[in-house]
């Protein structure tokens, strides 16, 4: 009985997900115009039937053997090629719609899920056609061609890396180090996006809060390089850098409150500081780039570059790999004389280390709360600091001068709050 019930259920799902697709090729306006046009083959009714076929092809094959499915996608099969020449070869997608259709009933019969994703994947792609089209009208050879060499550094590449270390010392993997060049092309690679979707402003922002999630340093990184391409369009590319960084210390507070949320009362104050502080400075940008956008709207437009830029993204990796060094050696020289230095040495590479570090540390009675709470403060802020060397090796002099007036308030707020706790 339960078995039945089961059987039910998924032919449901097959009669939904045709009615499904049916409906896209009668409501839609794609589905409309193609039947003013004499494309009568898409209906409802049509699809429903197919995916009914489907699943009474795969219950008989599940009873009488598989033949049974093989006659039933035949005699689908004639109907379709019949239709198809009936429609004098007036493209092809309809017909394809329905032999998805035909499987998608057929995969419900076992797997309902399976026959869903399948469904709406279909669906998706029909509804879609205009947009779909008027994207790729607007994808150059070489922005394809970028898109190609970004999946081989991310797909194919990083994997056969090893995760051993290389050198004597256990500092430098090699898949670590290029997850940084995937990191800084990634990000690259969404800015790029965006900005020709939704603008410079708004495009560069999302990327910014997207890629801080990440990683804040390469966000920085890739905006910093792309600045210098764009020399007269400079703001855009700070708000994006000071959003990443904010979505950093948002990063740092979540990972203290899943390890050790005593720590929040007192990090607050430093971080929530810095927080605060970095909202007012965004604001500000945001407020000076709609001004300069509004005097001069026409001349400067962002100059977008190939997405894929594989040389600033190995120049990054490579000054990513120095810093793990000397952040390795001058800790190793220090000792134990201080968690501060620890803390300070270990924010030239990294926050989420040391966060979860001394988080623990601090968890476990070792390290006293307030301690704990000024290495990591000290953490971010070094790392801020590392963020404005960065800017000023690839980025243009006049995004350098905003992020240095931007983190000195930032970094001026988390000191004042180091402070008083």
């Amino acid at each position: 009985m339960n078995g039945d019930l089961a059987l039910l259920v998924n032919f449901a799902v097959a009669i939904g997900l045709g009615a499904l697709i049916g409906a896209e090729r009668e409501v839609t306006k794609i589905g409309k115009d193609a039947r003013k046009t004499g494309v009568e083959f898409s209906g409802l009714r049509t699809f429903t039937l197919l995916s009914i076929l489907g699943f009474v092809g795969a219950y008989l094959a599940n009873i009488v053997g598989v033949v049974a499915l093989g006659g039933v996608f035949l005699a689908v099969s004639a109907f379709l090629l019949a239709e198809y020449w009936r429609q004098n070869f007036a493209g092809i997608t309809s017909e394809l719609a329905a032999v998805a259709t035909f499987l998608v009933g057929m995969i419900a019969f076992s797997s309902p899920l399976v026959a869903t994703t399948v469904g709406v994947t279909v669906v998706l792609i029909l509804a879609t056609k205009k947009w779909i089209r008027d994207f790729l009208k607007k994808i150059k050879e070489d922005e394809f061609l970028a898109t190609i060499k970004f999946i081989i550094v991310s797909c194919v590449v990083l994997p056969i890396l090893p995760t051993e270390p290389i050198d004597p010392w256990g500092i430098v993997s090699l898949r670590n180090a290029w997850l940084m060049v995937v990191f800084i092309s990634a990000i690259s690679f969404v800015g790029y996006v965006l900005t020709k979707i939704i603008g410079s402003q708004k495009g560069l922002s999302l990327t910014g809060i997207v890629g801080g999630l990440a990683s804040s340093t390469a966000v920085t990184s890739a905006m910093s390089v792309e600045s210098k391409r764009n020399s007269k369009i400079t703001t855009p590319f700070t708000i994006a850098i000071v959003l990443a960084s904010s979505v950093m210390l948002l990063r740092v507070g979540f990972e203290v409150f899943v390890l050790n949320r005593t720590l929040l009362p007192q990090l607050a104050l430093s971080l929530g500081t810095m927080l605060l502080a970095s909202g007012g400075v965004l604001i500000f940008l945001w407020q000076m780039s709609s001004r300069a956008d509004r005097q001069q709207k026409s001349k400067n437009e962002l100059k977008l570059s190939s997405p894929f830029q594989l040389a600033p993204a190995l120049k990054f990796a490579l000054f990513y790999i120095l810093i793990l060094f000397v952040a390795h050696f001058a800790n190793a020289f220090f000792g134990t004389q201080g968690v501060y230095a620890a803390a300070a040495f270990s924010g030239l590479a990294d926050v989420d280390a040391i966060t979860i570090s001394l988080a623990r540390l601090a968890g476990s009675g070792e390290l006293a709360h307030s301690t704990a709470v000024n290495g990591i403060t000290i953490a971010v802020l070094v790392n801020t600091l590392v963020k404005l060397s960065i800017i000023q090796i690839f980025g243009d002099r006049q995004i350098f001068r905003q992020a240095l007036i931007a983190f000195s308030i930032i970094l001026a707020a988390g000191l004042a709050a180091i402070f008083t706790i």
